[in-house]
């Protein structure tokens, strides 16, 4: 970072942004303690990969950010997510809800989880934070941690009463659940999310790319 600001003349805020975008784009990678260092790219290689972690998240120009709660959950309330995430049983969970919303009404609806004790290193704004920036960069940013790997399992389900509220259809409809879970490099879950989508109106697509 401070190379970057002596050689470009602008501030550490900007210089961290821009080596975000590289690591977004996966052109480097951070390693806690040993610094950044440049990936290499091998058209010829065989193997696959979605270009960023991001390129998961839901992505509609004409769909807004709506916020719905952001908690911390006691013990036991949350045992799915709890146990996604490798949770004793008195550990408590944060959660963050939301909704992309068309002019026409809801997309999806998502609530993301967090370990209550990585939660409590996020910053008191994250709600207005929430509105500009992704959950997952903000979480490595603040919380000294970083996404490594991501697994996802799609399945169809009907609409508890609860989501299909946030979704405005009826109890009962077919929907698209995504369950994520990230991982950092060490194999430890940091992040755990079931996002239900209307499929008729928006349909997940993933890109992906040689490493």
């Amino acid at each position: 970072d401070h190379e970057i600001m002596a050689e470009f003349g602008v501030s550490r805020h900007t210089a961290r942004s821009a080596v975000e975008e590289l690591v977004t784009r996966q052109i480097v990678r951070r390693f806690p303690g040993r610094g950044t260092f440049i990936l290499e790219s091998d058209p010829a290689k065989p193997d696959w990969s979605a270009r960023a972690l991001e390129d998961l998240q839901i992505v509609d120009p004409e769909a807004r950010f709506v916020l719905h709660a952001i908690e911390m959950l006691g013990p036991g309330s949350a045992p799915v997510a709890a146990g996604m995430l490798r949770l004793a049983g008195d550990q408590p969970v944060f959660r963050i809800s939301w909704s992309r919303v068309r002019p026409n009404g809801p997309i999806a609806y998502c609530a993301a989880h967090l370990p209550g004790a990585l939660a409590r290193l996020l910053p008191p704004d994250l709600g207005t934070l929430l509105q500009s920036s992704r959950t997952i960069p903000l979480i490595e940013k603040h919380c000294g941690v970083q996404a490594f790997r991501v697994r996802q399992v799609s399945s169809a389900v009907a609409a508890d009463p609860a989501v299909a509220a946030r979704l405005d259809v009826a109890a009962g409809t077919p929907l698209l659940l995504l369950q994520r879970t990230y991982f950092d490099v060490e194999g430890t879950p940091i992040y755990y999310s079931d996002l239900w989508v209307r499929s008729d109106r928006f349909q997940p697509k993933i890109e992906l790319f040689r490493f």
